[in-house]
C-alpha cells in the first residue's frame, strides 16, 4: 500500500474517533449512564464485526495468534472505560486533553521498545500537539481531580499501546478477521466491567439506547479498527500516533456544529496548531523521501 493511502486511512479512522464524544454527550442528555454507553457500544460493535466475518473464508485462529489479538483488544476496551470514568470526574476539556497524551506518549513507547531516538519532525510535532491540545480544549480554565487525572491517563497509555501493537502484530491476516479477534478481546473486558444486564435492559432500548449504540459501535470499534489494521503497518508507529491527533479538532469542530457549544479565539489558534503538528511530519517526509531514492540511485 502507497504511503499517503495508508496516511489516509489512519487520518480517517482517528477522525471517527472524534465524532464519539458528541454522541456520547447527547447519550448522557438522553439519560443513559456510562455503563449503558460503553457496554452497547462495544456489544453491538461486536456484532457488527461478526457479521462481516462470517464472510470470510476461515475465521479460525492458532491459539497464539488469536490470544495476542484478543490481549490487544483489550487494551481498546480498557482506553473507553477509563476514559468515561475519567468524564464521571473531570469536565469533558479536561477529559479530552488527557486522553490526548496518547500523541507524545506513543512516540515515547515506540522509542523505549525499538530503542530509536524520535526524529526531529516528531519531536517538534509532539510539541505543537501538546500546545495546542491545551489550547483547543481550555482545561487550563478547569481544576483538576486527582481520580479523574489518573484515569484520564491511563486511557491515553491504553489508547498509545493500542495504536502501537495493532500495527505490529499479526498483519498478514485479513483486517476484518484480524479485527474481529482484538474486538472480541475488547468485548469480553467491558463485559467483566460492565455486565450485560447493565445495559440489555428492555428499558434502556424502549428509551432508544439503539440510536447512540450503533453510531458509536460504527465510529469506534468497526471504522478505525479497520481502518487503523490497513493502513498502520505501512507507517512507523511513531507517525501512526501523530496522525491520531486528528481526534481532537474533529471532536471540537463537533461539538459546535452539532452541540452548539461556543469556542474561544484561544481554541480555534489551538486547532490550527494541532493540524499544523499532524501534517508537519508528513510534509518533511514527503520532501526527504525523493532525495534519499536520488541518493540511492546514484550508488547502483
Amino acid at each position: 500500500m502507497h504511503r499517503s493511502k495508508a496516511t489516509l486511512f489512519v487520518l480517517i479512522g482517528a477522525i471517527s474517533y472524534g465524532v464519539l464524544s458528541t454522541i456520547v454527550k447527547l447519550a448522557y442528555a438522553a439519560g443513559f449512564n456510562s455503563a449503558a454507553v460503553s457496554g452497547s457500544q462495544f456489544f453491538f460493535g461486536w456484532l457488527m464485526i461478526f457479521g462481516l466475518a462470517l464472510f470470510t473464508k476461515n475465521l479460525r485462529l492458532d491459539l497464539k495468534t488469536a490470544g495476542l489479538l484478543m490481549l490487544i483488544g483489550i487494551s481498546s476496551g480498557t482506553t473507553g472505560y477509563l476514559y468515561y470514568q475519567s468524564l464521571q470526574t473531570v469536565s469533558a476539556s479536561v477529559a479530552i486533553i488527557l486522553l490526548f497524551q496518547f500523541t507524545w506518549i506513543g512516540v515515547i513507547i515506540d522509542a523505549l521498545a525499538f530503542k530509536r531516538l524520535p526524529s526531529r519532525a516528531h519531536f517538534l510535532s509532539a510539541i505543537l500537539l501538546i500546545g495546542g491540545a491545551i489550547l483547543a480544549s481550555a482545561a487550563y480554565s478547569s481544576p483538576l481531580d486527582l481520580r479523574g487525572t489518573l484515569f484520564g491517563l491511563g486511557a491515553a497509555v491504553s489508547f498509545s499501546i493500542f495504536l502501537l501493537a495493532s500495527g505490529r502484530v499479526a498483519n498478514h491476516l485479513p483486517v476484518i478477521k484480524k479485527s474481529f479477534y482484538m474486538m472480541t478481546g475488547g468485548l469480553a473486558f467491558v463485559m467483566i466491567m460492565y455486565p450485560p444486564t447493565t445495559f440489555l435492559s428492555s428499558a434502556n432500548f424502549e428509551n432508544g439506547l439503539l440510536l447512540y449504540a450503533i453510531p458509536l459501535g460504527l465510529f469506534a470499534l468497526i471504522l478505525p479498527p479497520l481502518l487503523f489494521a490497513a493502513g498502520a503497518p505501512h507507517l512507523s508507529p511513531a507517525s501512526v500516533s501523530l496522525l491520531g491527533a486528528a481526534e481532537l479538532p474533529t471532536a471540537v469542530i463537533c461539538s459546535v456544529l452539532i452541540l452548539g457549544e461556543h469556542l474561544m479565539s484561544s481554541q480555534w489558534i489551538g486547532i490550527v496548531i494541532i493540524l499544523i503538528g499532524i501534517f508537519y511530519p508528513i510534509y518533511r517526509s514527503s520532501k526527504t523521501a525523493p532525495v534519499a531514492n536520488v541518493q540511492q540511485n546514484d550508488l547502483s
